[in-house]
């Protein structure tokens, strides 16, 4: 697994704010440097092993710095940090 790239605040609270709102969220991550699309609610944001991961409704586990898109924005647009 690359190392963790850190994502920004303002990046990091949209995704505490959809997590709390219950909302269903469109997320575009990498998996295997393939763009990966999944429509659900974010139930839980958590670190593991100094890495953060957001868990889906349906079952989902993406690693925060591997979003690159999230509600049809790019990531790139509110994170200041580099995508790993």
């Amino acid at each position: 697994m690359n190392n963790y790239v850190q994502v920004s605040c303002d990046l990091y609270d949209m995704f505490e704010e959809a997590a709390s709102n219950s909302v269903n969220c469109e997320i575009t991550f990498l998996k295997e440097k393939e763009e990966v699309t999944v429509t659900s609610k974010i139930v839980d944001i958590r670190n593991v092993s100094n890495s953060e991961f957001m868990e889906t409704a349906d079952g989902t586990v993406i690693r925060l710095d591997k979003i690159v898109e999230f509600n049809g924005r790019p990531t790139a647009d509110i994170n200041y940090y580099q995508h790993a």
